[in-house]
């Protein structure tokens, strides 16, 4: 006889008050369940990442295409000779660039295997795209398995990933000796191990700040992304805890496949909860500031500081040269001989200041005199303290100049040229032309018809560049009026992609000057951001109320 309380419930029906069904089983309606069968089969079958297959396919091709027309790599003069040269001779910390980038090529063994390298490039930037697509394929199929089965996440996450795997910029720097490439692959990739959906993982976020850290040795401006990391995985760890609770863990979800429930978890105190909450925040923190800190010793080992950056000031002193008001300056002999007498209109770029070695620095000398580049970094110093106005307004024209339709080209920019996928073997300039000092890329050998067919290409790169401006915008209006409306706002992917690349092109405009180099490095993490603030800012102007999909956290806390 069954006794008062009822019959027994069978297996799949709704929870007890203690959240378990007989059999010890998680709870499972039967639509839940059907939806997830229907969701694992659209994720496991190839049909449901068709246009990324696609898209996949012609990145793919459009490597092999670059590697082959220009062989065996392509050279940028003066940055790729230094680094070669740094590879095959000895490392010192103490460089113009940071040495990072040569430890990479003695690893590959580039200075004799130039092919070796570029392959290895192009095929990191190929990885960091398929988790770009891997990660926002997750987040978009939080729209709820019945949505996933309805392929409403493949092609959105395939867009998301298509600028980072096709763009010009990315396929042209893949193919040079130079660091930017890496640059970009490691910071994206930093970005992607923060931004997965989830809760807060300590391994997750380790791997983020040691890509992030790494990216520092590559390339200084590094700087801005880990900034925007450390920033993100505070947000991160913040939110995740005010969602879960004062124990640190989520509550339960009903929608999730069967399997043998787990024994409860013992409550933790809520001290050691708030230390255990904020694990992942200090191995970001220490992992970052691992490969930093390791260079800055080797650094200083070599006399050259304790510091990752040894020249910052002699680069600060060819961004300021061409404004710096002479008649502002103390009279100081010295440090006026640093000061350009011309007007300001008829000065040149940044780098005409810094390599020529009939250069108000160099003073007629190959090497910089002893002391005058400590004299440069006191000249910046002084000029920005004086002209502050004059240094917003420049910085603000260069991060404007990135989201122009067209080419942004002046007597103080790097020539645009430089980074399209070129037709010829060089774009070096005679003696005597505005842009002569500039560097110039040269290829050994070039295969005419497919560099043809490749350097039509890149000029689809400006016009999109308005774009993408204009999803960043909307991303942050997404924030702003899902804040207002208390919907959730474009999610952490587009916060991180686009503070990191913004970062990035902020501490270049303000340190070196406009060069769409920097651009080009970032490219993989603005374009993406773009197209996700354009999705955040569609769905939280269609959702209603309270609506819209909460892509800030999933799953438990590992």
């Amino acid at each position: 006889m069954a006794s008062s309380s009822g019959p027994p419930s069978p297996v799949g029906a709704p929870p007890s008050r203690d959240g378990t069904a007989a059999g010890n089983l998680p709870v499972q309606s039967g639509h839940a369940d059907l939806n997830h069968l229907v969701y694992a089969d659209q994720v496991t079958d190839p049909r449901g990442h068709a246009a990324f297959l696609l898209v996949l396919a012609l990145a793919v091709a459009a490597r092999v295409a670059v590697i082959a027309a220009y062989r065996p790599a392509l050279l940028y003069h003066g940055d790729s000779p230094a680094y070669l040269d740094q590879a095959a001779r000895r490392l010192w910390a103490g460089d113009w660039r940071p040495s990072g980038y040569p430890m990479f090529l003695r690893l590959l063994g580039a200075p004799d295997h130039l092919t070796r390298l570029v392959i290895a490039q192009h095929t990191l930037s190929l990885l960091a795209g398929v988790a770009l697509y891997a990660t926002s394929r997750r987040l978009f199929e939080r729209c709820g398995p019945a949505a996933a089965a309805r392929g409403r996440g493949g092609w959105p996450a395939a867009l998301v990933a298509a600028p980072a795997l096709l763009a010009p910029w990315v396929l042209d720097l893949g193919q040079f000796v130079l660091a930017d490439s890496l640059f970009g692959t490691l910071a994206l990739g930093g970005v992607l191990a923060l931004a997965w959906p989830g809760g807060p993982s300590t391994r997750r976020f380790a791997l983020a700040g040691l890509l992030l850290g790494a990216s520092v040795t590559v390339r200084t401006v590094g700087y801005g992304p880990i900034a925007v990391g450390a920033l993100g995985a505070v947000l991160l760890v913040v939110g995740h805890r005010r969602r879960a609770g004062d124990d640190g863990r989520r509550p339960p979800r009903l929608a999730r496949p069967p399997r043998l429930a787990r024994p409860p978890r013992l409550a933790r105190p809520p001290r050691l909860a708030r230390l255990a909450a904020g694990t992942p925040v200090i191995a970001f923190v220490l992992a970052a500031a691992a490969p930093v800190v390791a260079y800055s010793a080797w650094s200083a080992s070599q006399g050259q500081g304790f510091t990752a950056t040894a020249h910052s000031g002699f680069f600060l002193y060819g961004r300021v040269a061409p404004f710096a008001d002479c008649a502002r300056l103390p009279e100081d002999p010295e440090l006026r001989s640093l000061c350009d007498p011309r007007p300001v209109g008829e000065r040149g770029s940044p780098v005409t200041y810094l390599w020529p070695d009939d250069s108000l620095l160099r003073q007629g000398n190959d090497l910089v005199p002893p002391g005058r580049e400590e004299l440069a970094g006191d000249f910046a110093h002084r000029v920005i303290r004086e002209q502050p106005w004059m240094m917003i307004s420049s910085t603000a024209r260069y991060l404007g100049g990135y989201f122009l339709p067209v080419r942004y080209e002046t007597a103080l920019t790097s020539r645009a040229g430089t980074w399209e996928l070129p037709r010829a073997d060089t774009n070096r300039l005679p003696g005597g032309q505005p842009h002569a000092t500039d560097g110039y890329f040269t290829v050994e050998e070039r295969n005419g018809q497919l560099a043809g067919a490749l350097a039509a290409w890149s000029p689809v790169s400006y016009p999109a560049m308005p774009l993408v401006g204009l999803g960043l915008l909307g991303g942050v209006l997404a924030g702003a009026v899902g804040w207002a409306r208390g919907r959730p706002g474009p999610g952490p992917l587009f916060w991180l992609t686009a503070g990191a690349g913004m970062s990035t092109l902020l501490l270049s405009s303000l340190t070196s000057g406009f060069d769409y180099r920097y651009l080009g490095s970032v490219i993989g993490l603005l374009a993406p951001g773009a197209l996700l603030g354009a999705f955040g800012l569609a769905r939280v102007l269609r959702a209603g109320p309270g609506g819209g999909i909460d892509v800030t956290d999933e799953g438990e806390n590992p």
